[in-house]
């Protein structure tokens, strides 16, 4: 079966490459071992680019834009079937909250209450929240309806996540947009209210190959980071020290090999063991700014990324691996097979006054814009 969902995939993502009118459909996804149904919507633009979700998760499974040669491939590494997103790697593509990343010893102070959240991780024996916890909201099926506008087509999604969920107060209003637009733009919208003093912090964890389904070792790609700063983690993996990234293997203010300093010793590829990074972007202000460019010289497809958030976070999937990794849409997942481009709030900002505040009071609207722009030179 997934050998067919594979070859439907690969035909389908070739044959969209013809000018039609852009359209959002949806089709049973399978179901999950609680019994609950889940849906996968496929979205088409104008230009024959596509994008599929799905409701568990608000998962990303599928985006197929075109390369130089005009043929259109899936830039998402991954699986392809339901019962993969729940039983293996569960952070293939999902929506993360209600904190994205780590909140450090598992707690934080607001408004003099201390509130002890879900560990899902532990570092020299001390607790470590990382993407809320072991049942976060990647764990969910959220409710999904098509929106279609002028230029664009998308899925909203939502859930009420109650108070008390994995340890974080109040009851939150959450909604999820994904669009695809005209001009092979692929928009991420964050919204949600609370009826208590809360902290929030959502963002997406997808992983990018630009090379397509056929995969590449992703350090080949050229990575521009619109960043002078650079966060050290401590051995939680939270942030400890803002370092200037000159002189560093994380200076990519101009475009570099993503692995272009992979060998230089460095306290923070020390700790991570590997190219895990997160970026101050520059000149932050709260409104839609790039963030960085992916870019893969060979197919001459890339991948800027706009966002709203103050920092971003990627990953290059160290622990990918052909052998003991479970395989994908088109196979095995090779080491270093993807990258995060996730653009988020600083980790553990409940706890570092440093950071921009995560915190959301009743009568306030959490709003978070994240753009995906591909092109192709």
């Amino acid at each position: 079966m997934k050998r067919l969902f594979s070859a439907f995939v690969s035909v389908l993502c070739i044959l969209c490459g013809c000018s039609r009118e852009a359209s959002v459909t949806a089709e049973s996804f399978g179901t999950l071992s609680t019994g609950e149904e889940v849906t996968l919507w496929h979205m088409v633009n104008s230009n024959g680019a596509s994008m599929d979700v799905t409701d568990y998760g608000c998962r990303i499974v599928r985006i197929c834009m075109p390369g130089r040669d005009g043929r259109m491939d899936d830039v998402v590494v991954g699986y392809g079937d339901l019962e993969s997103f729940e039983k293996k790697d569960r952070f293939i593509g999902p929506v993360i909250g209600r904190f994205g990343n780590r909140i450090d010893h598992a707690a934080f102070t607001l408004d003099g209450v201390r509130y002890e959240v879900d560990a899902n991780e532990k570092f020299g024996g001390e607790p470590v929240q990382c993407h809320g916890g072991r049942k976060g909201f990647d764990k969910f099926v959220w409710e999904g309806e098509a929106v279609v506008e002028p230029g664009r087509v998308g899925v909203r999604f939502h859930r009420l996540s109650p108070d008390g969920e994995q340890g974080f107060p109040g009851n939150m209003d959450a909604y999820v947009t994904y669009w695809l637009t005209d001009d092979n733009v692929v928009r991420l919208e964050y919204d949600a209210v609370t009826d208590k003093p809360t902290v929030v912090n959502l963002s997406n964890h997808t992983y990018f190959n630009m090379r397509g389904s056929k995969g590449c070792y992703v350090m080949e790609h050229l990575l521009q980071v619109e960043a002078d700063t650079c966060v050290q983690n401590n051995t939680h993996f939270c942030p400890d020290k803002l370092l200037h990234v000159e002189g560093t293997p994380f200076d990519f203010r101009q475009p570099q090999r993503i692995d272009y300093r992979i060998d230089m010793p460095n306290e923070h590829l020390r700790i991570m063991r590997g190219m895990s990074a997160c970026w101050a972007v520059r000149d932050w202000d709260g409104t839609l700014r790039r963030a960085a460019d992916l870019y893969d010289p060979e197919t001459g497809r890339g991948v800027e990324t706009w966002t709203t958030e103050p920092a971003l976070l990627t990953f290059t999937g160290r622990t990918f691996s052909a052998k003991g990794y479970p395989n994908g849409k088109y196979g095995p997942i090779q080491k270093f097979g993807g990258m995060l481009l996730e653009t988020i709030h600083f980790p553990d900002s409940p706890n570092q006054d440093r950071f921009p505040s995560t915190v959301l009071r009743p009568g306030e609207k959490y709003h978070s814009e994240t753009e995906y722009r591909f092109y192709v030179k």
